[in-house]
């Protein structure tokens, strides 16, 4: 008899055991725990007097693993409702990072663009939609938010650099299926104020929407050039942008050419017009002279560290590989390059890299002698 309430003693322990874990379990399972603290904690504190308490919880629910977007979006679009101006703005924010885990969002994001009072509020609620959408398909949802977006530096000027600056953004991170904005990217590749560096930031943006859309921003491509030429050096996102659209016109190459040998910007941007004309492939071949005589000068073209100087040659040894039979006649200066000794011994010295960058470009043009016929030599 005692061994029977023993054991019976057992097993009910066991059932409270279990039961209590089962209990445990599901409340984890709606409220789990994050960074120390249940989810629905953090959302609670987006509303936050405290404007570094309220931060910290969008920080923290921004960088939420991947899997609890799904729990975390639904908690959040109550605080876009917020009757309080300064909860709206975190909650984008952390909409924004759950990306497309979000897209229900957007039609609560779309009158935070002309209904808030607050500026912050309305670029928050732009970049949103911008991450929420990110190479999204075309539809009737996204060209809605396509002309919202593009209002904001039209019909719609919004007063505020910044929200213009991540609205013309944001129709860059849609991509393709903003195409429908390219004719009204030009009131933002021209917005000016004269030393305002707020208004550059935003045609820097619009440089790289234009790069986004590829060939289809083609009807800018004078624009850019121009833009090239008269700020470049300070926003390289317009070189990168025309290599993106393409060599479509014959002074494209040219244009490029002349800039880069002029050197005024500083060198460190022309990273980004080697890796253009890369993209151009043998269409670039009347940059090689240029090329060639970058390569030849021991101190690369005028560049004064040993990092940049190397990072840029790597960047030409690129191009040569690319650039068609013509790019044979450079031969003797990779081959020289190769066995390049620079006297500097700094541990971020990148001279081993572009020794191995152009062994590799020697067998590329060796490979292509014949098509090209014998290298000349100086």
């Amino acid at each position: 008899m005692r061994n029977t309430e023993w054991i019976r003693g057992i097993l009910i322990g066991v059932c409270c055991l279990a039961l209590c874990r089962g209990v445990t379990c599901q409340a984890e399972e709606t409220d789990p725990d994050l960074d120390g603290k249940p989810l629905s904690t953090w959302v609670k504190q987006l509303r936050s007097d405290n404007r570094g308490l309220q931060l910290r919880a969008a920080r923290t629910l921004a960088a939420a693993p991947v899997d609890l977007h799904a729990r975390i979006v639904p908690l959040v679009i109550p605080v876009l409702k917020s009757e309080r101006e300064n909860d709206k703005f975190v909650a984008a924010q952390v909409l924004g990072e759950c990306g497309p885990a979000a897209r229900a969002t957007v039609p609560h994001l779309l009158p935070m663009l002309a209904g808030t009072q607050y500026e912050r509020n309305r670029a928050a609620a732009a970049k949103s939609l911008g991450q929420i959408l990110k190479d999204a398909q075309s539809s009737e949802e996204v060209d809605k938010v396509v002309d919202a977006l593009a209002a904001k530096f039209n019909e719609d000027y919004d007063k505020y650099s910044d929200v213009r600056r991540e609205a013309v953004r944001a129709l860059g991170m849609i991509g393709p299926a903003a195409k429908k904005c390219i004719p009204k990217l030009t009131r933002a590749l021209t917005d000016f104020v004269l030393y305002s560096k707020e208004h550059q930031m935003v045609r820097q943006q619009a440089a790289w929407t234009c790069g986004r859309m590829g060939p289809l921003a083609a009807e800018h491509m004078d624009r850019l050039l121009a833009m090239m030429h008269a700020e470049g050096g300070e926003i390289p996102e317009i070189v990168e942008a025309i290599g993106c659209i393409g060599p479509i016109q014959d002074n494209i190459v040219p244009n490029i050419m002349d800039k880069m040998e002029r050197k005024d910007g500083g060198t460190a941007w022309q990273k980004e017009s080697w890796q253009a004309l890369q993209k151009f492939g043998a269409k670039a071949e009347a940059v090689l002279p240029f090329a060639k005589r970058f390569i030849t000068n021991p101190q690369f073209y005028g560049t004064n560290n040993s990092r940049e100087r190397e990072a840029l040659v790597i960047e030409v040894l690129k191009l040569l590989r690319v650039a068609g039979p013509k790019a044979i006649d450079a031969l003797p200066q990779v081959e020289n390059l190769a066995h390049y000794k620079y006297p500097y011994n700094e541990e971020d010295d990148m001279t081993p890299v572009m020794r191995k960058e152009a062994a590799i470009t020697v067998g590329i043009l060796k490979a292509i002698a014949p098509a090209g016929g014998e290298a000349k030599r100086d």
